[in-house]
């Protein structure tokens, strides 16, 4: 698995630097214009880091369609590598690469920004409120990456053809979507127990919802690691 990490990381070298380089260079033209943009510089370095990570995240899914429709799938399929291990590879490979470009878009923020809203946020957060928002960010990746995998790998398995699998895929996440939505908010409100969790702003979580996502995510993660193992056909 750790080989399969490796040879991803640097299959998308080129994607993470050039986005990096561009999120620095972008915010080094900002701070030469924040005396005369003031409070447009910050929030243009803001939608900067936004779409840096839009189009790592978007990388990132390309990755596993090259692997299912491209020529690299045979190399991967025929490895000694179980789906557990693809799958996981995969997630953790999608991690590091979107905290590479999230980190150096709040630092090139926070430079920008001298260190002010970061501040402000330090002195209001505890450190076991930040671990927390670390770990959210975590889930979220691997959550939402993990249904949209599985959705492109039915898709895939359904309908042959690159095209039309590829559509049917985006109809297919489309629908669950829908599903899913409704089946939290219909748990959220057979099981109405919330957590609350104090920091800059109060936040408060369903628990019903939150055991919801963590089976669904164990199901879908277990359903797409079999799949890829026993049902694509190159």
């Amino acid at each position: 698995m750790f080989h399969l990490i490796k040879y991803e990381l640097r299959g998308k070298l080129l994607t993470i630097l050039g986005i990096c380089l561009t999120v620095i260079i972008g915010n080094l033209f900002l701070m030469t214009k924040v005396d005369s943009w003031q409070i447009g510089a910050p929030v243009l370095s803001g939608f900067l880091g936004g779409g840096a990570l839009v189009v790592i995240c978007i990388a990132s899914l390309t990755l596993m369609s090259d692997y299912l429709y491209d020529d690299q799938g045979y190399l991967l399929f025929t490895l000694p590598q179980s789906g557990v291990s693809i799958m996981a590879s995969r997630l953790i490979t999608a991690v590091i690469q979107i905290s590479i470009v999230m980190i150096v878009s709040v630092s090139m923020f926070c430079l920008l920004d001298q260190g002010r809203l970061l501040n402000a946020i330090l002195q209001q957060v505890e450190i076991h409120e930040l671990l927390f928002f670390i770990l959210m960010h975590l889930w979220t990746i691997v959550s939402t990456l993990t249904f949209m995998y599985f959705c492109m790998v039915v898709g895939r398995i359904a309908l042959k053809g690159k095209k039309v699998g590829k559509i049917g895929s985006f109809i297919i996440f489309f629908l669950l979507s829908i599903a899913r939505t409704g089946l939290s908010v219909a748990i959220a409100n057979l099981f109405p127990q919330m957590v609350q969790i104090h920091s800059v702003t109060i936040m408060t979580m369903n628990v019903g919802s939150m055991i919801f996502d963590i089976i669904t995510f164990g199901i879908l993660f277990m359903a797409t690691s079999y799949l890829l193992e026993h049902k694509v056909d190159l």
